[in-house]
């Protein structure tokens, strides 16, 4: 009971710790831009615009390089339509530059439209002007991470949100797994009887894993890969530290020299491993 308990203290100076690390953003303007993908479930059979509404001030032209290539009666419709003050973002501008397309890909049986860079409204509506050139208007939709995507169904008009607490799992697994299964062997190389041992290894990087995907996880979600790399090290190096006491700490056999040495090594590995998996999260996460 007595180990469990400087367990818990020390957790809470990790906490401590790693929490001021998450506090810290990076604004450069750098590496992977914020975006929005609508996904049409059901379109219809002729060609249709989708734009987003946004309230932000149409300071950016977005369209002026295509405008051409657009179909003139849709394209009117759009330029026209403001509602209450929300205005379409793509063709009548946004507060700073956004890339999109009011046309769209076709993917399988769906419609796939992307829209991104740093004029990416955080609250938005989708407009849609049917083939028959009528106005379709979505109620409003917060964005709640960096890349969002949202299906929009075009028969009964559902929205679906991603499912963000899929994704925090996802990362959790995929992160936690692989560094259990890399310090049990780092472990079990160092000598140490896992029997012995076993219940503060798997406190401690468990523990440290869920903080880990809270912190990691939510600036993967909120603010992006590059971000997210930013914050990795500081993080990795606080828990290395975190771990490493621990082991020396409560860890009963072994040298306390041996028990440092584990820490250091073990981590240092799986913070290897984990620089590689962030990459992997964040492609699943687009998948999700």
């Amino acid at each position: 009971m007595q180990r469990f308990r400087k367990l818990w203290y020390l957790w809470v100076i990790l906490f401590i710790i790693l929490f001021s690390f998450h506090k810290t953003k990076v604004n450069a303007d750098m590496g992977p831009k914020p975006q929005i993908t609508v996904v049409v479930k059901n379109p219809p059979n002729g060609e249709y615009y989708l734009d987003l509404l946004t309230r932000d001030k149409a300071k950016y032209q977005n369209l002026e390089s295509k405008i051409e290539t657009y179909n003139k009666e849709k394209l009117s419709i759009l330029q026209e339509y403001n509602e209450d003050f929300w205005h379409p973002a793509l063709t009548q501008g946004t507060k700073a530059p956004m890339w999109g397309d009011l046309v769209g890909e076709k993917k399988l049986n769906h419609m796939i439209h992307v829209f991104g860079y740093m004029g990416v409204p955080d609250d938005f509506k989708i407009i849609i002007i049917t083939p028959d050139n009528e106005v379709i208007v979505t109620e409003v939709i917060h964005k709640e991470t960096f890349d969002f995507k949202v299906t929009y169904d075009y028969e009964t008009g559902e929205i679906t949100k991603e499912n963000i607490q899929v994704s925090y799992i996802a990362q959790f697994l995929m992160s936690c797994i692989p560094t259990l299964l890399i310090e049990w062997v780092v472990l079990i190389c160092f000598g140490f009887d896992l029997k012995k041992s076993w219940k503060v290894f798997l406190c401690v990087n468990i523990l440290t894993q869920i903080y880990l995907t809270a912190t990691m996880g939510t600036v993967l979600l909120n603010e992006g890969l590059i971000n997210s790399y930013f914050i990795f090290f500081p993080l990795e190096f606080a828990i290395l530290l975190f771990e490493t006491i621990i082991y020396a700490i409560l860890f009963k056999e072994k040298s306390i020299i041996r028990r440092i040495c584990y820490g250091i090594v073990a981590n240092v590995i799986s913070c290897l491993a984990g620089f590689v998996l962030i990459l992997l999260e964040y492609s699943v996460h687009h998948l999700i």
